[in-house]
């Protein structure tokens, strides 16, 4: 199903919905999920050493088509 119709659906739901208290709850839940997570010095530590090691060793890259059919071979998705 695509995005859209998802969407459709949501509101169609939504609009059929009379409890206040569950519409709230769907608010708060949609707000949380679409708020920006903020990241720990642990994290951007690790990712800026990720990002250093990728600009010294740069050659050591692969196509990401190539690297997910990796994975799917690996654990055999």
């Amino acid at each position: 199903m695509s995005v859209q119709s998802e969407k459709s659906l949501l509101i169609d739901l939504l609009q059929n919905i009379n409890d206040i208290s569950l519409l709230k709850k769907v608010k708060s839940f949609v707000m949380a999920e679409i708020e920006p997570n903020n990241l720990t010095q642990n994290q951007k530590n690790e990712l800026d050493k990720r990002i250093e090691n990728h600009y010294q060793n740069s050659d050591s890259s692969c196509d990401a088509f190539e690297f997910l059919d990796n994975l799917k071979a690996k654990y055999e998705l």
